[in-house]
């Protein structure tokens, strides 16, 4: 009799009994505190039409479908594993709002092909809310306080917290003049010397030299201040301003970092964008922003954001920040 072989397959990732002890027990809290708040917890389905994902677009870009796991139905039709959770809430708000607002929560994994060596795995389990159609500014200060609480709640000791902007990151790329992807790529990376050597490369003015000389090792308030002010660009000193309001609001919760450099982890942003770290993790734990634009695609018209907790992430973490305990 040929023996079986019951290893996973390469697309597939198991959590220990720990993690998901760890799990639930972070789902109990995070369903109390987003039931406080008036979110109300949403299942959306397991596939959705591919073109869901490929006909809609954001910033003139569209979603990777080389990452998406695509089926023939039996109508003949493509459909698409989970993606996002993001795409499907903005389809179901669309689709049954009977107000102004709306606010949702959910909880389940999402679908995307990665390569293997980088670590990543093709399914990962989110947590997260989305708040629809509230005016902006009260929309991105409830979401940011509530991110704050968030991370309060998942157990790691060392945690930071940025904040940067899409239109911020956007004039960049649009001052870099035709060098997008490269300087994209640069600020992906924070790398300074390669930094350096593209801004030598570049005719740009005095003024944006010294701002990306110093995005990355700057994160004095007043110095940024004066860097961007410098700049006389008015997107840039709007952006900037937006962020620094923001940083001082919260800063009684939580201290903010505020990354002129950051990217948008999602084609979809397209205003303020926000990520938290933990020292027992090389990736985000939390990420999130705005994404109004989406909703046009609806004939939709409101402010839209949330956030998303990466759990696979933040129980890795967990693990680790317990086994550097022991060993203390």
């Amino acid at each position: 009799m040929e023996k079986i072989n019951y290893l996973l397959p390469e697309e597939s990732a198991e959590m220990t009994l720990n993690q998901v002890k760890s799990l639930r027990q972070i789902e109990g809290r995070l369903r109390k505190l987003f039931g406080l708040k008036n979110y109300q917890e949403v299942m959306p389905p397991s596939f959705e039409y591919t073109q869901l994902y490929t006909a809609l677009e954001s910033n003139g870009k569209t979603f990777n479908q080389e990452k998406m796991f695509q089926f023939i139905n039996h109508e003949g039709q493509s459909i698409t594993l989970r993606y996002d959770f993001t795409l499907p809430l903005v389809r179901l708000y669309s689709q049954i709002k009977d107000s102004t607002s709306a606010r949702y929560s959910y909880f389940g994994k999402i679908f995307r092909k990665e390569k293997r060596h980088k670590g990543r795995s093709t399914e990962n389990y989110q947590i997260g809310i989305e708040l629809f159609g509230e005016s902006a500014d009260k929309s991105e200060l409830e979401i940011l306080s509530l991110a704050l609480q968030v991370i309060e709640q998942l157990g790691l000791n060392k945690t930071v917290f940025e904040i940067g902007s899409a239109k911020f990151f956007q004039r960049l790329c649009n001052l870099a003049d035709g060098s997008t992807e490269l300087l994209t790529e640069l600020l992906l990376k924070k790398d300074l010397s390669g930094l350096n050597a593209f801004i030598e490369k570049n005719n740009f003015s005095k003024e944006l030299r010294e701002l990306l000389k110093e995005i990355f090792i700057t994160n004095e308030l007043s110095r940024l201040e004066n860097l961007v002010t410098n700049t006389k660009d008015d997107v840039l000193i709007s952006s900037f301003k937006q962020l620094k309001e923001f940083s001082e609001k919260l800063s009684m919760i939580k201290p903010i970092i505020i990354d002129l450099g950051m990217v948008p982890k999602m084609d979809y942003y397209t205003d303020l964008m926000f990520k938290a770290y933990s020292s027992a993790a090389n990736q985000p734990i939390l990420s999130g922003g705005r994404y109004d634009q989406l909703l046009s695609n609806f004939q939709e018209e409101a402010v839209a954001i949330g956030f998303c907790c990466h759990m696979d992430t933040i129980l890795k973490a967990l693990e680790r920040q317990e086994l550097e305990e022991d060993n203390d």
